[in-house]
């Protein structure tokens, strides 16, 4: 039988109310839902190859985020190339 230890951490107020949500609806333990995504989640980075992982948090310089906002308020991005791949 393995030994637990107790860990402790910092999330938002929507992650916990998500985290709430989940074990009330399902009738899992927090710490057993907590342990299970913490598992997957490392063998998840052991597995798949590191330049294919994309992070769930980006940070973007100011700069970076001006062209993002520029480029998404453009009317029409859309090249023919991207038409055609959508269409297949």
């Amino acid at each position: 039988m393995s030994t637990t230890t107790q860990v402790s951490a910092y999330i938002s107020e929507e992650t916990k109310a998500d985290l709430e949500a989940y074990v009330k609806h399902h009738g899992v333990k927090k710490a057993y839902l907590i342990e299970e995504a913490l598992q997957h989640h490392l063998q998840a980075l052991r597995e798949i190859p590191e330049d294919l992982i994309i992070p769930s948090r980006l940070v973007l310089t100011e700069k970076a985020m001006a062209e993002i906002a520029e480029r998404i308020t453009q009317e029409d991005q859309s090249t023919e190339a991207l038409k055609a791949l959508f269409r297949e």
